[in-house]
């Protein structure tokens, strides 16, 4: 009678490694897949919080209320959008942003879009301009003015609205240059007091806070990868060992 050959337990175990390194590149690559699709889907759009003063030797009908007006910078790639907020009573008409005014020092190259997203109704017109700020004086030179459409004031930015503005520009230059006050943006806003028959006018403060950096896609995919490597490592080592 012949003996039945059997496989040497050593087989039994590189058989099993072998499948454990296989599954373990497959892992590899779908996770490194899933990584780039996020980097990719999740575009950087980094947003800022700048907030406005009160322009000295101004009027002073709406000193008590610039912590009512601010706006976000968020980065598009080739571009940045100026997002402006009106923070007042959404309930009610008084103090409305009837115009924006940029002084720019060239860090702005053009308008690409007016009236990006807006919040409420909101309309919009402008571009490159010479118009100038209200009490601005000759701290600001205006190089882009945007004014609410007509008929009224309906189409102003009124309480709870936002206004979006796209220009060509490179983020962190646009950002470096509004914490120094290189480049400035101006409101004037009208409708304040209790029969809304004053205006005023507020210039974007100068700050080092707002520095907040946008993530490179390079570095998300990077990071998924390394954190799904583990897990998926992991897992299937265990398999593995409980295999042998």
């Amino acid at each position: 009678m012949k003996e039945k050959n059997l496989l040497p337990a050593n087989l039994k175990i590189t058989v099993s490694t072998m499948k454990f390194q296989l599954n373990l590149v497959k892992s590899i690559l779908a996770v490194a897949g899933v990584a780039a699709v996020s980097a990719v889907s999740a575009a950087p759009a980094s947003a800022i919080g700048f907030s406005f003063s009160n322009i000295a030797g101004g009027d002073t009908y709406g000193d008590a209320y610039q912590s009512n007006f601010r706006f976000d910078v968020i980065d598009q790639g080739t571009s940045v959008l100026f997002n402006i907020f009106n923070d007042g009573n959404k309930n009610s008409a008084d103090m409305f942003i009837s115009k924006v005014l940029f002084d720019d020092n060239n860090f702005l190259s053009n308008v690409v879009a007016t009236n990006v997203n807006n919040k409420g109704d909101v309309s919009f017109t402008g571009g490159a301009s010479t118009d100038q700020l209200p009490q601005g004086g000759t701290g600001f030179t205006t190089d882009y003015a945007f004014t609410r459409n007509t008929p009224g004031n309906k189409l102003a930015v009124q309480g709870g609205e936002m206004l979006g503005l796209s220009f060509t520009g490179k983020y962190d230059n646009v950002v470096s240059a509004l914490n120094s006050g290189a480049l400035k943006v101006g409101l004037h806003v009208q409708g304040i007091g209790s029969k809304a028959e004053y205006s005023d006018s507020y210039i974007s403060s100068i700050s080092t806070s707002n520095t907040e950096a946008t993530p490179e896609p390079l570095t998300m995919l990077a990071a998924g990868a390394a954190v799904g490597f583990g897990a998926m490592f992991k897992k299937q080592r265990a398999q593995a060992q409980k295999a042998e």
